[in-house]
C-alpha cells in the first residue's frame, strides 16, 4: 500500500480478506484496546515511552512469518518516499532469497485529491477517535513520491 493517511489504504485492505495484514497501526490498535484507551492515546504513549522499536520488530516478525510460510500478505503503511520503499523491497527480497522463497511485490498507490483525504480523515475521526494533525497530513502530501516499477514492484495499481 502506498498513500497518505486517510487515502483509503485500510479500507482497501479490509475489502481484500485473502491477505494477512501487516501493519504498525494494527499493533497500536491492539495496544489501545488492551489498555482501554484510544488509538491517539496509545500512539502518544508509544512516542512518550520510545516504544517504536518494539512496534517495528513485531511488524517485521509478522512479515517474515508470512514469507516463510508462503502466505499472501499486505503491508498497510504509508510508504510515501521512494527511498524507503526501495529499502523495504530490497530487505524483503533478500530475506526471501536467504530463505529459499520468491516474492512477487505489487503496489496499490492511492493518489487522491487533498480535499477527499481531509473529508475521509474527518469521517474517520468521528467514527474512531483516531486523529492526525493537519500539518502531518500536509507533510505526507508534500513528501509523497508516486511509485514506479523500477523500485522493485512487479506491478502497480493506481487509485485516483
Amino acid at each position: 500500500m502506498v498513500g497518505v493517511s486517510g487515502s483509503g489504504k485500510t479500507t482497501w485492505v479490509n475489502s481484500h480478506k485473502e491477505y494477512i495484514v501487516c501493519s504498525t497501526d494494527s499493533i497500536i490498535e491492539q495496544l489501545a484496546e488492551k489498555m482501554g484507551i484510544s488509538y491517539t492515546e496509545a500512539f502518544n504513549y508509544i512516542q512518550k515511552k520510545k516504544k517504536f522499536d518494539y512496534i517495528t520488530t513485531k511488524f517485521f516478525e509478522k512479515i517474515h512469518d508470512c514469507i516463510l510460510n508462503d502466505h499472501d500478505f499486505v503491508i498497510d503503511r504509508t510508504h510515501l518516499k521512494r527511498n524507503i520503499r526501495i529499502s523495504l523491497i530490497n530487505e524483503l527480497k533478500t530475506f526471501a532469497i536467504e530463505n529459499g522463497k520468491h516474492l512477487e511485490l505489487f503496489a496499490v498507490s492511492f493518489e487522491l485529491p487533498t480535499n477527499t483525504i481531509f473529508e475521509r480523515l474527518k469521517t474517520r475521526e468521528k467514527k474512531t477517535g483516531k486523529s492526525i494533525p493537519k500539518e502531518v497530513i500536509f507533510e505526507q502530501i508534500n513528501s509523497f513520491n508516486i511509485p514506479t516499477l523500477d523500485e522493485g514492484f512487479d506491478s502497480i495499481e493506481r487509485i485516483t
